[in-house]
């Protein structure tokens, strides 16, 4: 999903290749020397609808003309400039530039194994933080300004993140896809579902700027669950499915005894409403007597997901099968498949003879 390089040597020869190659945005925290030598692929990347996040490290009270001219034109082009004076260069900083949210350039080499998804999202808090604390350059020009940011740049499928933005000089900000009318200033509520570039197009009777940025959609598998029953003439467990397509709800007979198992993605915390916390690998059995459910809840990356199984327990004879309702969603209710439920206990009925049988037979 995430990619690494690390180049202790020519940083400015790599990061140059890939100013060709990446599609929507980069963030680059370099020192004075390195952006000069990067400044003409950065200006030919905005001419090409590309954004840019730039914080350049100087020597305190260092000028130069050639800096400044390059440092307005690329912030007249659509970029967001930052600069931070330091007394000394130091070589033991860490210069990197992130692209498209996937790609890592680095004069630092990693320790050990990293979980990237963690790593991209302390690394973007890092740049904010410093962009925040640095001196904006400004444009010299009245024309249109704009600023357009996300709250993250990678996201959980169906994850609901904010974006923000503001304009000046502005009499009309379109948001697309949607073709959504913005204030002036302001922040959205969406819902990522696939990776997503969105692009606010900012026009007076004048001139037309547009910032796009690059939502990275993330389908994390946060929790795995196996759901069996224990069958007293095999003495073991049969591993049941839910007979919704939707929904994880489960069919067992009553006072059957249910084991569920659960294996959680490594850095998530794991809670379940009436358990507490627990642990990533875990095993669960109990006795279904009547309806319940487990309502599991994963906290990963400032992110919150909720996963939930029910359980309906039916009479050995399967006679109570119609009567049976499921609410599956608000407002509407729906009777169980019970071909497929039907199916799979004569599945586990037939298991149980052929089992039995060959047991008789030792």
């Amino acid at each position: 999903m995430f990619d690494y390089c690390y180049w202790p040597e020519g940083l400015e020869v790599e990061l140059k290749k890939q100013l060709d190659n990446f599609h929507h945005q980069a963030q680059m925290l370099i020192d004075g020397q390195m952006f000069l030598e990067l400044a003409n692929k950065i200006l030919k990347a905005q001419v090409a609808g590309k954004y840019f996040e730039l914080i350049i490290l100087l020597p305190k009270g260092y000028r130069t003309l050639e800096n400044a001219n390059l440092f307005h034109r690329i912030t007249q082009a659509g970029a967001k400039v930052g600069i931070i004076e330091i007394t000394a260069f130091d070589e033991e900083v860490e210069q990197f530039s992130i692209f498209d949210n996937s790609l890592y350039y680095s004069t630092k080499r990693l320790n050990g194994e990293v979980d990237f998804t963690e790593f991209f999202f302390k690394k973007h808090q890092d740049f904010d933080n410093l962009m925040d604390v640095s001196r904006q350059v400004n444009s010299y020009s009245q024309e249109i300004k704009l600023t357009f940011t996300a709250q993250k740049y990678f996201a959980i499928k169906g994850e609901e993140i904010s974006i923000f933005w503001e304009s000046t000089n502005a009499n009309s900000n379109i948001l697309t896809p949607g073709n959504l009318m913005l204030d002036t200033k302001g922040e959205e509520r969406i819902t990522i579902e696939e990776d997503s570039l969105l692009t606010i197009t900012s026009k007076n009777e004048k001139s037309k700027t547009s910032l796009s940025i690059f939502i990275k959609c993330i389908e994390v598998d946060h929790l795995r669950l196996s759901i069996s029953i224990f069958n007293k003439e095999i003495d073991d467990y049969i591993p049941i499915e839910s007979i919704s397509k939707n929904k994880e709800i489960f069919a067992v007979y009553l006072s059957d005894v249910v084991k569920v198992e659960w294996v959680c993605k490594p850095g998530t915390a794991l809670f379940e409403s009436r358990m507490g916390k627990l642990n990533n690998i875990g095993v669960h059995n109990f006795v279904c007597l009547e309806k319940m459910s487990l309502n599991f809840e994963m906290h990963i990356s400032n992110t919150i997901t909720h996963q939930r199984i029910e359980f309906y327990p039916v009479s050995r004879d399967g006679g109570d099968l119609e009567q049976i309702s499921f609410q599956v969603s608000a407002g509407q209710s729906i009777k169980p498949d019970n071909t497929e439920l039907k199916s799979l206990q004569k599945e586990a009925s037939f298991l149980t003879r052929l089992l039995s049988i060959f047991s008789s037979n030792k």
